[in-house]
């Protein structure tokens, strides 16, 4: 007995003609889903280049960091210097004070005539 019944044959052929077109949507939807997306590395680029482009800022920012703390050292270390010549004038104008008040003390104690005759020996000479 010969299977010759044609709506098998014509649903085998239905059969094949579903698979093949499932295959060929299955096949497009794997290319759409897992092709390469230019725009990601489009914009995997730009952001790459955003971000070297700030860490060339940070490094400039850095260095002129690194330059204004020296020239804060510098300027520190300068003041210190001024302080300590403050300190060292002002010692001496206290000296000095000191010094011409005991002249001026000393100078008090004379009198008229002891002035006299001071300048007068002075003069003499």
């Amino acid at each position: 007995m010969t299977n010759n019944n044609p709506i098998i044959i014509k649903n085998g052929r239905s059969n094949l003609v579903s698979l093949i077109a499932l295959i060929i949507i299955l096949i497009l939807a794997y290319l759409h889903f897992f092709k390469k997306d230019d725009s990601f590395k489009l914009r995997e680029q730009i952001l790459q280049t955003q971000i070297d482009s700030l860490k060339t800022k940070v490094s400039e920012y850095k260095s002129e960091r690194d330059s204004l703390d020296n020239n804060i050292h510098n300027l520190n270390d300068s003041l210190f210097t001024l302080q300590s010549e403050i300190i060292n004038k002002s010692n001496q104008i206290y000296k000095l004070e000191k010094a011409y008040a005991k002249k001026v003390e000393h100078i008090n104690n004379y009198t008229v005539s002891d002035i006299n005759k001071y300048l007068t020996d002075r003069y003499k000479r």
